[in-house]
């Protein structure tokens, strides 16, 4: 349940291992690499200067990045499109990575295969294209009917030009109106799917003129190849002959494809995998350095894991494997909890990655979300099914499935208090508290609750910074111990007020949250003056003191205005009672068992859907906002092991 512990591994080895030593990275996923060459210049990258290890040293003068090898590319493409024409896909596995990986083999194979699918696949392509075009054409010109004339006696014609073509309903109305005024012979020859078919004749000279009275119609013109003759009845006869033998061609050489699939497909998908884990490890290289005769690799590594990657690169002749614990890098951040908090992760990671010298809030987070949302959506039943659902939903996706999960666990746990099932109070008896019967007690706990969560966050907000060494924030921050002492008083005297039972006197009281926002606004000169620094103040001291005056406005109201907004909490679990009785009036105002049980059912189903959401969102704010901004920077980076996806 915290943030593992990482440590700065460097490796230098022979060039020649480069591959294979990649490869067993990969397999281990413990390993998230940096820039080696960035490590180098920046004189980060150290190891012992022995005897053995002198020439490592004077290749140093040599370090360059690695050029990535470009040999398989052409060849990857090539295996790609084999997949894509005979419909497979492959993919990475981590079973490639212990096989060597042989390009030659890959490309003789792939090559031979290539050849044999290439020309049945480009006449399959052609005749699809041809049988797409005759498709397009046929629709439209199938419906020709009135004309008995052979096309090449239109062709024929010395003085007069033809086309043929669709028109909308709106553009035929436009050319209705507008027939006396155009000089050409508009003939409807029949009925398409998209419109009217029309077959235009006017004279040569006037073609520019009707081009431009046809584009202003959107006449949509049915081009009719030169190799199409005779009557409109006879060219449908002639296309649809053409279709017919097009279609037995196309089966033809889908079934010789499909043939081809089922004896290559092993081969073709072997030898993809590997160019494509060629490729992987070929991309990984550009993290790397290299000289004449070593490759040098720099990663971050958990430091349980150490031993681990020490032993499976020690099997490398000449390996020399260095561990830095001590680095001016910040470390990535790797989560480390129970499967109880686990699924919470998605829920900090939305936020924002813990930092690696920040507290790791998932489990605060976990027990408190589980809290709120089972204290807001208290039932028995209801809670079931989202227990139900989050194990359903586990099963294709893991975090989410989970978190519903423990959720749902919680809202039973809530349910079983509020004595709820399916809305129904009087199935079980409470064990705790009836929500709608003891409104003040429900109002009024959710209050005290906000205020237990907000305390518990400023004590993980100091941590934070002493673990910072945030000395400025930590002691005299608005979210640091000056903010806890100032907010703390607050609740006491207020609540001392309330109860009528002093428990710090007002005048010792105002001294105390006095002093506070004292240190809260000198924040910065006290830190420099503890420290020996020196300005005390930046450049702008008016404009420090004016935002530190402001702040302190803002803390104050933050402040009540986040304690106040936990009274959600019990506003929610109220509504929730309240909903339900809703629906069970309807259902009585129905009259009828069968209908009552029906809207009964309908409610359930309402409630788990959009109440579930609302709560789900209200529970996550209230982390966020009322909790999150006191402690919880997450400007951190997730630890990303390179590995084969």
């Amino acid at each position: 349940m915290s943030v593992e512990k990482m440590t700065m591994m460097n490796v230098i080895g022979n060039i020649s291992d480069v591959d294979n030593v990649l490869k067993d990275i990969i397999l281990s996923g413990k390993v998230d690499l940096v820039s080696a060459l960035s490590q180098i210049e920046d004189n980060s990258f150290v190891f012992n200067v022995k005897d053995e290890n002198l020439e490592k040293v004077i290749d140093l003068n040599y370090i360059t990045s690695f050029s990535k090898d470009k040999n398989y590319e052409e060849l990857l493409k090539k295996g790609e499109e084999l997949e894509s024409i005979l419909n497979m896909k492959s993919n990475y596995m981590e079973s490639n990575l212990k096989v060597d990986i042989d390009i030659l083999k890959a490309s003789d194979e792939l090559s031979s295969i290539y050849e044999e699918v290439k020309i049945p696949s480009e006449e399959l392509e052609k005749a699809q294209e041809e049988l797409g075009e005759i498709e397009d054409f046929y629709k439209s010109f199938s419906n020709i009917r009135d004309i008995n004339i052979p096309i090449e006696n239109l062709r024929g014609l010395s003085h007069f030009d033809f086309r043929f073509g669709i028109l909308s309903k709106e553009d035929r109305i436009k050319l209705k109106k507008n027939y006396e005024n155009i000089l050409a012979i508009i003939l409807h020859t029949g009925t398409g799917k998209e419109g009217e078919v029309y077959l235009t004749i006017y004279p040569s000279n006037i073609r520019e003129e009707m081009n431009r009275i046809l584009r202003s119609l959107n006449f949509k013109e049915i081009q009719v190849p030169e190799e199409y003759k005779g009557t409109p009845i006879e060219m449908v006869k002639y296309l649809k002959a053409k279709k017919e033998k097009l279609q037995k061609d196309i089966d033809a050489l889908e079934r010789k494809l499909s043939n081809l699939r089922e004896i290559h497909q092993d081969a073709i998908i072997s030898a993809v995998n590997q160019l494509k884990t060629k490729e992987k490890i070929e991309d990984i290289k550009e993290e790397l350095a290299r000289s004449n005769k070593f490759f040098y690799l720099s990663g971050w590594v958990s430091k349980k894991d150490k031993e681990k990657l020490g032993e499976i690169l020690k099997g490398y002749k000449d390996m020399l494997v260095m561990f830095k614990d001590e680095t001016d890098l910040t470390p990535p951040t790797k989560l480390r909890n129970i499967w109880l908090f686990k699924p919470f992760e998605s829920l900090v990671k939305m936020y924002g990655m813990p930092s690696y010298n920040e507290l790791d809030p998932t489990p605060f987070l976990s027990l408190s979300y589980m809290f709120l949302f089972g204290a807001m959506f208290g039932d028995l039943g209801q809670g079931f099914i989202l227990l139900l659902g989050g194990m359903l939903l586990g099963r294709k996706n893991k975090m989410f499935g989970g978190l519903l999960g423990r959720l749902g666990l919680s809202s039973m746990v809530f349910g079983t208090l509020y004595g709820a099932v399916f809305g129904i109070e009087t199935i079980l008896p409470a064990l705790l508290i009836k929500p709608f019967e003891n409104i003040n007690t429900v109002l009024v706990s959710a209050i005290f609750i906000g205020i237990a969560l907000i305390l518990i966050s400023y004590i993980y907000g100091m941590i934070n910074s002493v673990k910072r060494k945030d000395m400025e924030d930590g002691l005299f921050g608005k979210e640091g111990l000056a903010g806890f002492l100032f907010y703390l008083c607050l609740l006491i005297l207020i609540g001392g007020n309330l109860l009528k039972k002093p428990i710090l006197s007002m005048e010792v009281g105002v001294v105390i949250i006095i002093l506070c926002i004292a240190v809260m606004v000198f924040k910065q000169p006290l830190t420099h003056l503890i420290k020996g620094k020196r300005p005390l103040h930046g450049e702008d001291i008016t404009g420090y003191y004016i935002e530190s005056v402001f702040s302190i406005i803002e803390t104050l109201l933050s402040m009540l205005s986040g304690t106040v907004s936990f009274i959600r909490v019990g506003a929610f679990a109220l509504t929730h009672v309240g909903l339900f009785i809703a629906f069970e009036t309807i259902g009585h105002m129905i009259g009828t068992t069968a209908g009552n049980i029906i809207v009964l059912i309908i409610g359930n189903i309402v409630i788990i859907g959009m109440e579930g959401l609302i709560v789900f969102i209200q529970g996550l704010r209230l982390q966020y906002y009322e909790l999150f901004s006191r402690y919880y920077k997450g400007e951190g980076r997730e630890f990303k092991p390179v590995n084969i996806k």
